[in-house]
């Protein structure tokens, strides 16, 4: 196998780029621009980002998303404030007392959620519909002027962190690190013949509504596709194998089923395919986790209905803190789902 081999600054500027659901253009230019020129690039109509590589035999398609979580500004107050609606499941919790950007048409404003002081703080959990974001504006018209309107959207600062030789904390990981995966390995696969005609899809609106992908099947008609998200890990302290025993630098993990409930967001892999990509991690002695998962689902939850029925399965990157701007991944699972997905794409019996 080819040694692995990361830039840090380009997963940096991936993962600085604002791209809450509905704004993904300038994520989508970004990646467009640094992947290698034998890939044919397109841009449909919602915002989704193609990359193709002829080859023999039958359609692939790797599918990631772009987009992140985020905040919407709902309404401008009379005192300046600003009430917001969330986009996507960004983690209320962590909310308050937090510093953010607030994206206009002008720009990047600096801003914040605001707390109760902890003298007057009585403990009740954050709701959405109490908080508020501090500009700085002392009403309205101040708000205006500073170029603030409704629809505006919020996102994390971004802070990257290398917290160790081999993890890195920021924003966005989810999905922006699968992102950088297919990135990393397009320049892999750039010069090779395939037995796959392949097509790197990176989709919108995952996170508002998982849907934003089927754009692409319809145009493409795939036979296999196989996504790559983040996935919950469960080696905090806080919940401890609750749900299973995924963790940080053991391998990226092979979903066999997951679930929001009352949703009707559920999804289930192709058997034969997902077997397959477990026999050759097995045989190629690369680890992998495997997960049976509820509380969260991905973009490939709607595609196995397209057409004809398309053929899947779902890879997951391990990622702590989701939806949180201190989200934390493992280099070494990235290293070893880039190294399974290559695999993939030289093997002759998909």
């Amino acid at each position: 196998m080819p040694e692995f081999s990361v830039d840090l600054a380009l997963l940096q500027t991936l993962t600085a780029i604002p791209g809450v659901s509905g704004r993904e253009q300038p994520v989508a230019e970004f990646i467009q621009k640094n992947l290698p020129r034998e890939f044919d690039c397109a841009i449909d109509g919602l915002g989704n980002l193609t990359a193709h590589l002829p080859g023999s035999g039958p359609k692939l398609v790797l599918l990631t998303h772009m987009d992140e979580v985020g905040l919407i500004v709902q309404q401008i107050k009379p005192n300046g404030f600003l009430s917001v609606e969330r986009i996507g499941g960004i983690s209320i919790r962590a909310l308050p007392g937090s510093r953010m950007d607030l994206w206009t048409e002008t720009g990047k404003l600096p801003a914040q959620i605001g707390l109760l002081p902890g003298h007057l703080d009585k403990g009740d959990p954050p709701k959405l519909e109490s908080l508020y974001v501090d500009i700085g504006a002392r009403s309205a018209q101040q708000a205006a002027e500073m170029g603030v309107q409704i629809g505006d959207v919020l996102t994390w600062p971004h802070q990257f962190q290398q917290t160790s030789p081999n993890r890195v904390s920021c924003k966005a990981l989810d999905d922006r690190l699968g992102c950088f995966a297919l990135m990393l390995l397009a320049q892999r696969v750039s010069n090779l013949q395939l037995n796959v005609d392949l097509t790197l899809a990176f989709s919108v609106q995952e996170e508002n509504m998982l849907s934003g992908s089927l754009p692409i099947m319809r145009r493409i008609e795939p036979d296999i596709v196989i996504g790559i998200d983040g996935t919950l890990v469960f080696d905090t302290p806080d919940l401890d194998h609750q749900q299973s025993g995924i963790q940080l630098g053991c391998g990226p993990v092979l979903k066999w089923m997951d679930a929001i409930r009352g949703k009707l967001a559920a999804y289930l892999p192709d058997l034969r395919l997902s077997r397959q990509i477990r026999r050759l991690a097995i045989n190629h002695n690369l680890p992998l986790q495997q997960e049976v998962m509820t509380g969260l689902t991905t973009a490939i939850t709607p595609v196995p209905y397209q057409a004809n029925g398309i053929r899947t399965a779902a890879l997951s990157l391990p990622i702590r803190y989701h939806h949180t701007p201190i989200e934390s991944a493992d280099l070494d699972d990235l290293a070893v789902l880039i190294d399974l997905v290559q695999l993939v794409i030289l093997e002759n019996s998909l």
